[in-house]
């Protein structure tokens, strides 16, 4: 009988070494409060990580599903084309669009360290950039209807269950 303890004590404390171990390493991987920079968001389950709007891999992430989505409709070489002339439109305005940011927000910390911040001029600022966000996706939704113009029936009708698919995930 007493062998019989000693091997449950045994096997316990293994059990409870791995499970601390595991503890560790999820905690070091993933912070402290975890969040959605460890493992998949919800809204992202089975679809890739999403880099967050702060990385600089946003636009690679976004042209990158881009490409995923694209390969499912097996494009024509017209279609293909039309589709790498609109991606380099997009990739140029991300690339902009993050240089802009990122001098905006080097701005609006230099401002708000100063003794006395000009917060008028700081709202002025963050007004103007909400106008350019407003304006890069209504020229997005234009050439997303460019896009869509060009697909043949099947494609389009592909593309319309895909966004059906999504706009489910948003209203369950």
């Amino acid at each position: 009988m007493k062998k019989r303890k000693k091997t449950y004590f045994i096997i316990s404390g293994i059990v409870l070494l791995i499970m601390l171990i595991m503890g560790y390493v999820l905690v070091a991987t993933c912070g402290p409060w975890g969040g959605s920079r460890c493992g998949f968001h919800p809204r992202f389950h089975g679809r890739g990580f999403h880099p967050g709007f702060n990385s600089k891999d946003f636009g690679e992430f976004i042209l990158w599903r881009m490409d995923k989505k694209v390969v499912e409709l097996d494009l024509t070489d017209a279609q293909k084309e039309k589709y790498e002339a609109i991606k380099g439109n997009i990739q140029r305005q991300l690339e902009e669009g993050m240089a802009d940011r990122n001098r905006m927000i080097e701005e609006f910390h230099a401002e708000i360290n100063k003794e006395d911040p000009d917060v008028k001029a700081l709202a002025e600022t963050l007004k103007k950039k909400i106008e350019w966000i407003s304006g890069f996706m209504e020229e997005n939704l234009d050439l997303f209807v460019e896009f869509y113009e060009a697909l043949d029936d099947a494609q389009k009708d592909r593309v319309i269950d895909a966004i059906r698919e999504r706009m489910e995930h948003h209203h369950s």
